[in-house]
């Protein structure tokens, strides 16, 4: 049972398997007394024989996403008379002591005894058979240790790198030339083992198919799954994370999200609710996106629970963006009535810091009939990367290079005051909000004047803009990143840490988190009555 609780469906993996190889199925059921006691107690297995392959590696990686959640047996075809390219693959979940098989309906054409002349015009038929191509494998610990090791590989290269520069040698000189070849292959090393850890996030959206079919059962609504992105690839690390808290939206979407068939027709929409969940790399960053076309977020509904909660004031006067937000608040729930989808205490609060340990943010947009948009933005690895070294009241900084939209010098014609410790710059005749990154994060106090200073222009996924004034800039380099969860647990606006060339620990900024909690201050109110 544990199989289909975690959203896996078989379905797929039967028919991942018959693209590897010619395949017979056959499915074992145990008798309906089984159910009769206990509705979720197993009682389909199924024997699948490889006809035409004997890759053990590639058919257990098929199925490396359920080993552990069924009985999964792998071993040579045993009969009367072996053929040695045969391999026989039992997955049965269910009962020890299943009934006699029955043979599911064959496809045409039929693959439980082929005949040997139509086995060697498919195989030399490439359009009708897609032969998988080698595979290997490998413990994720061995991966790790070889990312941990090209990780060091980095920051003894960044090392040499500052050395050269350290001992004033001349350009286009033996060593310099060497050690620029060296940057490209640390670099070319680098990519090529990330693209080792990398994976589709087919396996993870298949898997939501079946939440979603359970849900709108649950509920007594019709609602369709689309996805998009399937092959959009991500760190092995991130996917296998990500299935609890993508599980927790889209069952929140379907119960929470989507009307009744009754409301969507009275609404003019069809009976059928759509949830659609997407993925895209964007900005360097991998971005899944949960939506529905539902009713909408109920803004009134949500703020006077949250009054009602204690969670805000009463008086406190909030626009609509941040009214949605409170969705992620401890404790905060729609729900009336406790079932199996909703009103249990576990809330997207949950689903938030799940995301923000994997160093990703969530967002969320809503408008009123149309429907509700969840946005998850997650680095394409937690291994390395490429990010622009600052410094800021003697400090050393590194802010992720996909942040950084454009850097500036700011003029004093582009610099306007805005209230008593606000101040804004104009950017091709748009006003964007200055922010003092060392005021921010508490290393000094606001300047009188800004003209001169240097400034990185940040753009947020939601296309948000905003200036980040800095003391200079020194370097752009690939950092290799170094969690501070376990040692200080999370930072606000930090996201790691990296070993710079000269063994110099410098803060990895998240740009994202710094800017939705920076308070905006600018310039200070002595300086102000001074310039009055």
């Amino acid at each position: 049972q544990s199989i289909y609780e975690n959203g896996n469906e078989p379905l797929f993996l039967l028919r991942n398997l018959s693209a590897l190889s010619l395949c017979d199925i056959q499915i074992q059921f145990t008798p309906a007394a089984t159910f009769e006691t206990s509705l979720e107690a197993p009682g389909l297995a199924w024997s699948l024989q490889l006809l035409d392959s004997d890759d053990e590696v590639a058919a257990r990686e098929i199925f490396e996403f359920v080993e552990g959640r069924c009985d999964l047996i792998i071993e040579p075809t045993r009969s009367d008379k072996p053929t040695p390219n045969e391999d026989l693959l039992h997955a049965p979940i269910g009962d020890p002591e299943p009934a006699p098989l029955h043979d599911l309906a064959k496809p045409a054409p039929p693959i439980a005894s082929p005949d040997k002349s139509s086995s060697k015009e498919e195989a030399a038929s490439p359009s009708k058979q897609v032969k998988a191509s080698a595979t290997v494998r490998v413990d994720l610990d061995r991966i790790d240790r070889l990312v941990n090791l090209v990780g060091e590989l980095v920051i003894n290269q960044a090392m040499l790198s500052q050395s050269v520069t350290q001992a004033g040698l001349p350009p286009n000189t033996n060593i310099t030339t060497g050690l620029d070849e060296f940057m490209q292959l640390t670099r070319d090393i680098q990519e090529s083992v990330m693209m080792i850890r990398a994976q589709p996030v087919k396996s993870l959206f298949q898997r939501m198919s079946r939440i979603v079919r359970e849900a709108s059962a649950a509920v007594d609504k019709r609602v369709r799954l689309v996805t998009d992105g399937e092959t959009t690839e991500i760190d092995k690390t991130v996917i296998e994370r990500l299935a609890d808290p993508l599980t927790h939206m889209i069952r929140n979407a379907v119960d929470h999200g989507l009307e009744t068939p009754a409301a969507r027709e009275a609404a003019g929409k069809p009976a059928e609710g759509i949830v659609r969940l997407t993925a895209a790399h964007r900005s360097g960053r991998v971005v899944i996106e949960i939506s529905d076309d539902g009713a909408g977020i109920n803004h009134p509904k949500v703020r006077d629970i949250a009054v009602s909660k204690g969670l805000i004031s009463e008086d406190a006067k909030l626009s609509d963006s941040e009214i949605e937000h409170l969705l992620f608040m401890p404790g905060f729930s729609t729900a009336t009535e406790v079932s199996n989808l909703s009103g249990r205490g576990v809330g997207m609060d949950v689903v938030k810091n799940a995301i923000t340990s994997l160093g990703g943010r969530i967002s969320i947009s809503s408008t009123q009939g149309q429907g509700t948009i969840f946005s998850i933005s997650l680095p394409l690895t937690l291994a390395v990367l490429e990010g622009m070294v600052i410094s800021v009241a003697d400090e050393t900084l590194v802010v992720p290079l996909n942040a950084i939209a454009e850097t500036l010098t700011l003029p004093a014609e582009v610099i306007e005051r805005l209230g008593p410790e606000t101040t804004v710059i104009s950017v091709r005749n748009e006003f964007v909000p200055l922010l003092d990154l060392g005021v921010e994060l508490g290393y000094r106090a606001p300047k009188d004047s800004y003209e001169g200073a240097i400034a990185l222009l940040i753009v947020q996924e939601d296309g948000s803009r905003s200036a980040l004034v800095v003391d200079d800039i020194e370097d752009q380099r690939q950092v290799v990143i170094k969690g501070l969860q376990d040692s200080y647990g999370h930072v606000p606006g930090i996201a790691a840490a990296t070993i710079l060339g000269d063994g110099q620990i410098a803060l990895i900024l998240d740009a994202g988190d710094l800017l939705s909690r920076a308070n905006g201050r600018s310039h200070s109110k002595n300086a102000l009555k001074k310039a009055s």
